[in-house]
């Protein structure tokens, strides 16, 4: 057999592709377990407003630090996902020695019962917020579709100077507002944008005068609505 020129190459050729490969591994082996390498700098990036920066610094302290190709990237990550104000993380090596950590803060837009938060998207999470926000009543799961309702009632009640105190979507999916002058507005189950709508262009001509003694207004009506008064009227109403 080893007059076989072709198979004598053949098998030197394979003998030199394992020792090329035996040495890859050996440097790799030596790369990952050495001292060497080390993680020089950890950059944090993003609009950070409600994030504890000591807190920041104690996980990236535990999970990138020594050898950058030792240190556990999605550990890391999975620790800055973990923290409630935190919407997402992302952790990435810069070689040759540092990392690169972007991270997004939640919106808060709601106080969820009075307890938690909720963000922008919907989701609720637990943390506190000394700011005035308002409060959404609400059953689980139901607050990105609560979200979008109150990003439309907004609008809607933004264009007469108005604003929402509480948001209350009830078991039985009828929706609620309680404006920020204390009157209740009633919208039900059904056509709820078209009822606020119509509340929006009567509150101008019927009902902004009576404010201060306005409880509720009923828009569940097909073609009206109704007005509880916690005060009696003065003269009659329209």
């Amino acid at each position: 057999m080893w007059d076989d020129t072709g198979a004598l190459g053949r098998l030197t050729r394979w003998l030199s592709l394992l020792v090329v490969l035996l040495l890859i591994g050996a440097g790799v082996a030596w790369v990952y377990h050495s001292d060497h390498f080390p993680i020089k700098k950890v950059a944090i990036e993003g609009k950070l407003v409600h994030l504890d920066g000591k807190v920041l610094q104690t996980i990236a302290q535990k999970h990138l630090s020594g050898n950058i190709f030792r240190a556990d990237m999605n550990a890391a990550q999975e620790a800055f996902q973990k923290l409630p104000w935190v919407d997402s993380a992302l952790v990435r090596r810069r070689l040759p020695d540092a990392v690169e950590i972007h991270l997004t803060e939640r919106i808060a837009v709601a106080q969820w019962k009075k307890s938690d938060l909720v963000d922008s998207k919907g989701n609720i999470f637990q943390a506190t917020l000394d700011q005035d926000l308002p409060v959404f009543e609400g059953q689980p799961g139901t607050g990105k579709d609560m979200v979008r309702h109150y990003n439309e009632f907004a609008g809607i009640l933004g264009a007469r100077d108005l604003k929402m105190r509480e948001l209350i979507y009830t078991p039985r999916s009828a929706w609620y507002i309680v404006l920020d002058n204390g009157i209740t507005v009633r919208l039900g189950r059904e056509h709820e944008i078209k009822r606020l709508q119509l509340f929006a262009e009567i509150w101008p001509s019927l009902l902004q005068k009576h404010r201060n003694r306005l409880s509720y207004v009923d828009m569940r009506y097909k073609d009206g609505f109704s007005v509880r008064y916690n005060q009696p009227l003065d003269e009659p109403s329209e």
